[in-house]
């Protein structure tokens, strides 16, 4: 058994075998519009391409469209994993119907998943000899090549699903699961990022806090700053009052004729108590009540 497929219970030899798969694609267009299908050859037998969608046949009738995919298989069994890709498909190109056809036969998960949706129908390699019914056989030269020529294909096909498969992972693991795995990987990778930036940031966040604070802390005991130079300030010598001083303040009594000295005398002057302060500036207030009273403009 080839890791991922499961070969089938019964291997044919007969003209069906030999004949090519882009033949057999014609053979199958040209049933459907015997049937009064309107069928669009799609699939690479008819394009020559490399790649045909997963869709050979479209065929048209009674405003349905129906979409058909062939599987030359003569080895192995067609899994559950194409049944899905068809009803994808058919989804996307928003037909009404889907029908699957292989030579060989189908997995038991393959019918399981065409009987539930209900909209995919499977022809197994019995239905579809009784469907184009005998065909020539072709000479014993020919035919070995062309049965080598489709063994060949089938290896190489079967080959390119071993590598995108992976290793002993069973016919039964569907491709729905693999893109929720893949899916589930992202998004724990994600959440992973997502953390180390939190931490990150966190660290961040309190390497500043730290510098902060160590900005606006006060200097410590260890570094002392000099203590400034004594100031010499010269003391200022005694002055004698100038001439201008004294004549200011030696005045000339006009009855007696004799110097009088005016500040001495004002020194001498008993300084007024509270009592004599408070009456002068009654006096004053009350003097300045008269001219208020006799002088309104002022």
């Amino acid at each position: 058994m080839r890791q991922g497929l499961k070969r089938v219970a019964h291997r044919r030899d007969d003209a069906l075998t030999g004949v090519r798969w882009d033949r057999l694609e014609h053979l199958l267009a040209a049933y459907y519009r015997e049937a009064g299908y309107q069928v669009e050859h799609v699939g690479t037998g008819a394009s020559a391409g490399r790649f045909d969608g997963g869709v050979d046949l479209k065929l048209q009738r009674d405003g349905r469209v129906v979409l058909v995919q062939v599987k030359h298989w003569n080895a192995y069994k067609v899994p559950h994993n194409e049944v899905h890709q068809l009803i994808g498909l058919m989804v996307n190109a928003r037909a009404d119907a889907a029908i699957l056809v292989t030579s060989g036969e189908f997995t038991k998960a393959a019918i399981e998943a065409a009987t539930r949706n209900g909209l995919v129908q499977l022809i197994d390699g019995d239905e579809l000899r009784a469907m184009l019914g005998p065909l020539p056989e072709a000479p014993p030269a020919a035919r070995t090549a062309d049965s080598l020529a489709a063994q060949v294909g089938e290896h190489l096909l079967h080959a390119a699903m071993d590598r995108a498969l992976p290793a002993g992972r069973k016919a039964a693991t569907s491709w729905a699961k693999a893109t929720a795995a893949t899916l589930a990987l992202k998004g724990f990778a994600l959440v992973v990022m997502l953390l180390i930036a939190y931490q990150v940031i966190q660290a961040l966040g309190r390497n500043l806090d730290q510098s902060l604070q160590a900005v606006g802390r006060p200097a410590t005991a260890s570094i002392q700053r000099p203590a400034p130079a004594p100031q010499f300030v010269p003391s200022r010598p005694a002055v004698a009052p100038t001439p201008a001083v004294a004549s200011f303040c030696i005045d000339q009594d006009p009855r007696t004729g004799a110097s009088v000295d005016r500040c001495a005398e004002h020194a001498a002057r008993p300084k007024p108590t509270l009592a004599e302060v408070r009456e002068s500036q009654r006096k004053a207030d009350a003097a300045m009540d008269v001219l208020r009273a006799s002088t309104p403009e002022m």
